[in-house]
C-alpha cells in the first residue's frame, strides 16, 4: 500500500490544475457461505432470463447446467456491481474492478464446482 498525499491528487472543476499523483482505492469485501446451491443457481438463471433474449443454452454456458452449476459464476451474475450501482451509486466514487473467488472447502466435505470469475465494470 502506498501513502496517500491529498496535495498530489488535486484538481479544480474547470480543469485548470491537474496534478499527477496516486489515486486512492478501497476494497469492500463480502463473503458468502453457500447453503442452497439450487436456490443460488435458480436465482442466477432467473436474472439472466430477465432480458427476454437469453436462452437456456446461454444460461448453461454462463453458469452451468443445474446438475453441475458453477457457483462463482452464479454469484457474479447476482452481485454484479454495475447493476447495483446504477440504482444506488456511491457519491464521489467510480467502481474499478469486480471479481468472485471460490475459497477452498473444509476437510471431509464434498467439493463444490468452483471457478474464479472476473467482470470488468
Amino acid at each position: 500500500m502506498y501513502a496517500f498525499d491529498r496535495k498530489s491528487f488535486d484538481s479544480t472543476r474547470d480543469g485548470s490544475h491537474h496534478s499527477v499523483g496516486p489515486q486512492p482505492q478501497f476494497r469492500v469485501t463480502l463473503t458468502f457461505v453457500l447453503e442452497d446451491g439450487i436456490a443460488l443457481w435458480s436465482a442466477a438463471r432467473a436474472r439472466l432470463l430477465e432480458d427476454g433474449e437469453t436462452t437456456d443454452e446461454m444460461v448453461h454456458e454462463t453458469i452451468g447446467p443445474p446438475e453441475a452449476p458453477v457457483f462463482a459464476d452464479c454469484l457474479a451474475v447476482l452481485c454484479d456491481p454495475a447493476t447495483f450501482l446504477r440504482s444506488t451509486p456511491v457519491p464521489g466514487c467510480q467502481p474499478d474492478d469486480f471479481w468472485v473467488d471460490a475459497l477452498p472447502g473444509l476437510p471431509d466435505l464434498p467439493l463444490l464446482p468452483t471457478c474464479s470469475s472476473r467482470i470488468a465494470v
